[in-house]
């Protein structure tokens, strides 16, 4: 019996190894892929896994849409992941002009018209619209006078106007100093006015808006409104909300900034789809921060998948779990010809001693 456990524990051993040596290689790499999920981690991990064909018909398929800034950052996220692009893709981006004219004209066209934007001329319109106020008064208004008079309030509409038309009055005082804040703010407006921020990021944002209002703020606020009168409202206006429940505004329209300044403003609007809180902005900016001018192309290859970790957990966590089998496998393993090492010692050191010395009793026998 004593040798069947012997074998047994052997056999278990040997089996934990073999396991371990298997799975653990890619430990380092699923460890640190966790650990820096925050930082873009894993959409380093998933670039890795797209094969090169995609690079290349993503590429083609820009080009054929006439989508220059996408096909160039798509190019650019190639040549770092050292992909190799046909000769004849390159030298289509490089014929592509600087600035295509006839489409900033058609964007700010559409701005004008529909209020729409789909790229930098597009949300410069948006920011020049909203720098007069106009639109963050009558939301203001509007949603401030449903909140006074009981009636559903949309408390994002409320904050966004709120705050906008805080940085409308500061951007024209610092002669443009809070600009990019400014740009977040009229971008999240013109998102939420067309409908096309996700519902669980309105609905985040709102709720700790709903929660920080100072109504006898907001009343004077409102009335101030009506009149027009934005030279008075900067009191009043400051303290419609606590200073951190108008910070998650401005904190979001920052993030859209850094986005947009990486990226464009393609790259906020998918940004914007992906996201789902205020955490998952906050990580595509810090991506964005990363991957600078190629954001676009991670945008655009991974989606979703920059931030979902997903389906990936399961094979980390398999690393993982076979990494602690390694080492648990080696832990005995060592451990048991450590004990078998030590007791061969003693034997060695202990079979002279034993020769050399005799009991006393033994001596006075002889």
């Amino acid at each position: 019996m004593r040798y069947l456990f012997r074998a047994i524990f052997r056999s278990v051993t040997a089996t934990l190894l073999v396991v371990g040596l298997l799975l653990s290689p890619q430990a380092w790499l699923a460890a640190r892929t966790l650990a820096f999920a925050a930082d873009g981690a894993v959409a380093d991990y998933r670039l890795r896994q797209i094969p090169p064909q995609r690079y290349e018909a993503e590429i083609a398929a820009a080009l054929d849409h006439n989508d220059g800034d996408l096909a160039r950052s798509l190019l650019a996220l190639a040549q770092s992941q050292e992909v190799a692009v046909p000769p004849g893709l390159v030298a289509r981006i490089a014929a592509l002009p600087a600035v295509d004219v006839g489409n900033v004209l058609q964007q700010g066209w559409n701005c004008v018209v529909n209020g729409d934007f789909d790229s930098e001329a597009g949300l410069a319109c948006v920011v020049a619209t909203d720098l007069s106020g106009v639109g963050d008064v009558r939301d203001l208004v509007g949603e401030g006078t449903h909140y006074l008079t009981g009636q559903p309030v949309n408390y994002f509409t409320l904050g966004v106007a709120t705050v906008g038309l805080g940085l409308t009055v500061s951007t024209v005082m610092s002669l443009g100093g809070t600009l990019p804040v400014k740009t977040g703010v009229s971008f999240l407006k013109a998102m939420s006015k067309v409908g096309k921020l996700p519902v669980r990021l309105v609905g985040e944002v709102g709720a700790r808006l709903g929660k920080s209002i100072d109504k006898a703020a907001l009343a004077e606020t409102v009335n101030l409104g009506r009149e027009f009168r934005l030279g008075e409202m900067g009191g009043p206006l400051a303290r419609v909300f606590n200073p951190k429940a108008a910070a998650v505004v401005t904190d979001l329209a920052t993030d859209f900034g850094r986005i947009g300044k990486a990226g464009g403003v393609r790259a906020m609007k998918l940004s914007a789809e992906a996201s789902d809180s205020v955490a998952d902005v906050r990580l595509l900016a810090r991506a964005a921060d990363r991957y600078q001018g190629r954001f676009l192309g991670v945008m655009k290859l991974l989606g979703h998948g920059v931030l979902r970790l997903g389906k990936l957990l399961v094979e980390l966590g398999a690393w993982l779990v076979g990494a602690a089998l390694w080492l648990f496998g080696l832990t005995l393993f060592v451990l048991r010809w450590s004990s078998r090492t030590a007791r061969l010692l003693v034997r060695l050191v202990a079979w002279p001693i034993r020769r050399l010395w005799r009991p006393p009793a033994m001596l006075l026998a002889t």
